[in-house]
């Protein structure tokens, strides 16, 4: 994958967006060359196109073709999720979680509580299920302030023991930096966009559903959803071949790398500057007191800080508090130096 933003900069805000590489760029302006010649016969094989990128995403997370529906974003996907859920429903959510979580869940009426995000989060989670008794629990795999990564080994141990809650997870900032298992996992719903780890642009995402327990979740009008009812909810009007074929496009070039490799390389450089943040004193102590973290890091600093780094070429974000750098299979230990030098 070549990058202008990697070669121009020291880039560490994949978290916000991973932009466009020099490969997809080149795809991009062929699809559209083509569309421009082609005019409505572009789409004679469109049935074909959707059948192959539904089973790529599916090779990818280790699902069922019958399992993934599509979507241009994390939130046009909760949403509509939502809307078909029973209104009666009860969630629990995590305070400060991706904006969208919390609003999209409030502007449907639904009735919920929210977790404080600490250290023992699981813990938190697992208490509140037994007292509060939801039916729902919503959160981000990753929270997107802090990089807090959600033990996935301990929301198994809350379905054995709730097996009748039904998990529904933002995956944006986690699909795409870890060799994920879907069905494997306790996660009922896995809703992703694609413009960030999955290096694929906006205007593209995926719903991964295990569409026979959800049943039991949604609107008593609706009654009995099978795989079209989820294509009509999730899938509405055409599917843009730009944006999806972006999707395939980089899931494939992803797999051809190995999604392993690319762990394995955001897990040694992650480790690296835990280190080096640790040995810096900026991270929060929440982080410190947890065991793993994942790739995206919330550091102590300011606006000014902030204004310097993007002025010295270090493009970050600022989040909450601090600013948020984050490391894809790109980015080089130097570049961790690079960045620490300025917080002396």
């Amino acid at each position: 994958m070549n990058f202008s933003t990697y070669n121009k900069h020291i880039y560490l805000d994949t978290a916000r967006s991973s932009g466009l590489y020099q490969e997809l760029l080149d795809w991009r302006n062929n699809h559209d060359k083509k569309l421009y010649k082609s005019g409505s016969q572009f789409r004679n094989n469109n049935d074909l196109f959707i059948k192959n990128l539904k089973n790529s995403i599916a090779r990818f997370f280790h699902t069922k073709q019958s399992s993934v529906y599509l979507t241009q974003s994390f939130s046009s996907g909760f949403k509509s999720l939502l809307s078909i859920l029973n209104p009666n429903l009860k969630f629990l959510l995590i305070n400060n979680d991706y904006p969208s979580i919390i609003q999209q869940v409030k502007i449907n009426g639904f009735d919920y509580k929210l977790i404080n995000n600490d250290y023992n989060i699981e813990q938190l989670l697992l208490e509140s299920i037994e007292t509060s008794k939801p039916q729902v629990l919503v959160l981000s795999i990753v929270q997107y302030i802090d990089g807090l990564l959600i033990n996935l080994e301990f929301l198994k141990i809350i379905k054995k023991k709730f097996p009748e809650l039904l998990i529904i997870a933002d995956g944006t900032q986690f699909c795409g930096t870890t060799d994920f298992n879907f069905e494997n996992s306790a996660i009922d719903v896995l809703v992703s966009s694609g413009y960030k780890w999955l290096y694929s642009g906006y205007g593209n995402g995926l719903i991964l559903i295990k569409r026979k327990f959800v049943q039991n979740f949604v609107k008593k009008k609706i009654m009995v959803m099978d795989s079209s009812s989820f294509i009509s909810a999730f899938e509405p009007g055409n599917i843009d071949t730009l944006n999806f074929g972006s999707l395939l496009f980089s899931i494939n070039l992803i797999s051809k790398i190995g999604i392993g490799n690319i762990e394995k390389t955001i897990k040694k450089l992650s480790n690296y500057a835990k280190e080096r943040f640790v040995s810096y004193d900026l991270l929060e102590k929440k982080i410190l007191k947890r065991k793993d973290h994942s790739n995206i890091f919330n550091l102590k600093g300011n606006d000014l800080l902030h204004k310097k780094l993007i002025k010295k070429n270090i493009i970050c974000s600022k989040r909450g508090d601090g600013i948020r750098v984050s490391f894809s299979f790109l980015n080089k230990k130097k570049e961790i130096d690079m960045l620490t030098n300025y917080f002396n």
